[in-house]
């Protein structure tokens, strides 16, 4: 290389490219989505959830009971009359569209995802926000690619760089949000391009959402490092649980969205609503049983207190079980959200379980059950979702706390491993089996 092709490479102007614009323009365009989602979905639970607690206890309770349900028959008639695409978690329906429909998303399908969701989770569905958010930003990527006429080259990308952006923007992640487009979509299909448009769309996404909503964790601030100790082999544990309770909640989870696919008697407009009753009654009993409301909506309260050591014993395992129910009916029967939030709570909770008995057992820091809490979330995610690196940058991220690193690492690759022995076929695609949908790796938008 000469020292003018040198130079001429480094001017600003060259660096500066049109694509470099697009790929920015992208992440702001999904960064405001992003928030105004996250806004919305807070906005209407917590006026739901302020309603309820003004009443008096038997009536705060039958509401509790049927708010699921309505939202669900609000779900069910939309998806069945006007928007039958708009169903799901967004995710697989993203895949979809990169292997199979050249990269083809339209902004009708992310509008009425971005309604059902809100009204999903503003009902209290126990689902989460991040699959709808990638699909939205995915959608607006695609979007711009089709308005633009971009090359062919530049228009594979843009499905990758909006889930980018779309994770980044939702849980304030932009190197999870790298690793997990890398691991979802790109080990099939290694695009070099679409690793710059990542990067550029996530940390403008990012700091769009960290403008507006602060740079904090989105779980717990101030989670206090820990030194090096012999408790941190429960990560060992925590691994082997994670990937065998992983295992057996996607197995529930899809034999019991093939019994409601297979419920010929039920309309297809009806299904969600009866998901989302069983769902309020669940998310009701443990509210009773435990005064924590984790089971409806987001669950971010019982997120920070579980991690900040404030759970404890028995509760935790309530909240565990109650949140596997919870989700399997309200994602199996129809429900809009995806699976991403509640895979954490569930693994968090399941942590925290054990973490608990140690400081039992031999008298420890009360502390030390929010260190297990998050070597869970990690543990259960990697073994739901099959995003080994994902899901240590994503824990890391989340929390703020770099001190459990190895254990971290160390829990998740072992859930990984166990669950993908158990099950080969991730969940995003097994979910797309079972509507008969096969993904077309020989073939993307590019």
């Amino acid at each position: 290389m000469t020292l003018h092709d040198f130079t001429r490479a480094l001017n600003p102007i060259a660096l500066l490219r049109r694509d470099f614009f697009i790929y920015v323009f992208i992440g702001l365009l999904c960064g405001t989505v992003a928030v105004v989602f996250h806004l919305t979905i807070l906005i209407v639970f917590n006026s739901l959830t302020q309603y309820q607690s003004d009443q008096t206890p038997w009536t705060m309770l039958t509401l509790m009971v049927i708010s699921p349900a309505l939202g669900g028959l609000f779900i069910g008639l939309i998806i069945q009359y006007i928007e039958p695409r708009a169903a799901g978690g967004g995710i697989p329906q993203t895949k979809v569209a990169y292997w199979n429909n050249n990269g083809l998303l339209t902004l009708k399908e992310a509008l009425w995802r971005f309604i059902l969701t809100v009204i999903s989770l503003g009902s209290g569905g126990s689902l989460g926000r991040e699959g709808p958010t990638i699909h939205l930003c995915a959608s607006i990527a695609s979007q711009v690619g089709q308005w633009l006429r971009l090359r062919r080259e530049i228009f594979a990308t843009m499905i990758p760089v909006g889930m980018g952006a779309g994770l980044a923007a939702a849980f304030n992640t932009p190197l999870a949000a790298i690793t997990f487009v890398i691991e979802e979509i790109l080990l099939h299909d290694y695009k070099a391009k679409a690793i710059g448009g990542i990067i550029f769309a996530s940390v403008t996404a990012a700091a769009v959402e960290r403008i507006v909503l602060g740079s904090n964790p989105v779980y717990i601030e101030g989670l206090l490092p820990f030194d090096i100790h012999w408790w941190m082999l429960i990560c060992l544990p925590i691994g082997v649980l994670g990937g065998v309770f992983s295992h057996f909640f996607v197995e529930g989870l899809l034999r019991t969205r093939s019994v409601f696919q297979n419920w010929t008697q039920c309309p297809n407009w009806g299904k969600p609503a009866l998901g989302g009753l069983a769902m309020g009654i669940t998310g009701t009993m443990v509210f009773i049983g435990t005064g924590h409301t984790g089971m409806f909506g987001l669950g971010y309260a019982d997120f920070t207190d579980t991690l900040g050591g404030n759970i404890l014993g028995i509760t935790l395992v309530i909240l565990f079980f109650g949140k596997i129910i919870a989700t399997i009916m309200s994602f199996s029967s129809g429900g809009s959200g995806g699976l991403i939030a509640p895979s954490l709570y569930i693994g968090m909770m399941l942590g925290g379980s054990l973490g608990s008995v140690l400081i039992h057992i031999f008298d420890l820091s009360s502390n030390i059950v929010g260190g297990a809490a998050l070597l869970g979330m990690g543990a259960f995610f990697a073994g739901t979702i099959r995003v080994p690196f994902t899901s240590v940058l994503l824990v890391y991220e989340m929390t703020g706390n770099y001190s459990l690193i190895l254990p971290l690492m160390f829990g998740n690759m072992l859930a990984y491993n166990i669950a993908e022995r158990l099950r080969p076929t991730p969940l995003h695609e097994a979910l797309l089996i079972q509507n008969g949908v096969h993904l077309n790796y020989h073939k993307s938008a590019g």
